[in-house]
């Protein structure tokens, strides 16, 4: 035996309609209506006094301070500092540090040193002038920054006299 679901036999036959069929269409039909006044609601855009504000964000810093280990991470270009003769000669060695500001394109706009021999932190600086990073972004936007960046300088004794040996600091604990 075939049942026909959700409408009864009467309703299906060309009969007049009983109570209990028209009440299943009436059902239907508020159904259908329901359906398409929300379908029109979702439709129609807010008013524009109803439309939610976006929340103030606040002003962009005009500088952050970055870690050394990230900007040696972004650097595009260096050239590490020339041993100068005397300073080898008179065997000084260590290391030297630099508290320095990036610019949004990536340049060395200052470097002030912090320690070191007079003589490293002369060859230093001139080394520092070729120095170029990829630019610091903060909300994808450049920015500059602020960060230190140190050279060590050490001195190998040979059969032939000394080498000196240049590194770029790793690691340089802040000093202010």
């Amino acid at each position: 035996m075939m049942r026909n679901r959700g409408l009864s036999n009467a309703c299906l036959a060309k009969k007049p309609l009983g109570e209990g069929c028209m009440v299943r269409v009436m059902t239907i039909i508020v159904l259908l209506a329901c359906c398409s006044v929300v379908t029109s609601a979702q439709i129609i855009p807010p008013a524009p006094s109803e439309t939610p504000t976006r929340k103030a964000q606040p002003p962009s810093p005009k500088s952050v301070l970055v870690p050394t280990e990230v900007m040696l991470g972004r650097i595009e270009h260096k050239t590490l500092p020339v041993y100068p003769d005397e300073a080898m000669k008179k065997g000084i060695q260590g290391d030297v540090i630099f508290k320095i500001e990036v610019d949004e394109t990536g340049k060395i706009t200052a470097s002030v040193p912090v320690e070191g021999d007079p003589l490293l932190l002369a060859a230093s600086n001139d080394a520092l002038r070729t120095f170029r990073f990829r630019p610091y972004l903060l909300n994808g936007i450049p920015i500059k920054v602020k960060s230190q960046l140190g050279f060590h300088f050490s001195i190998k004794k040979t059969a032939d006299g000394v080498n000196g040996l240049v590194e770029c600091m790793t690691s340089i604990p802040n000093r202010t």
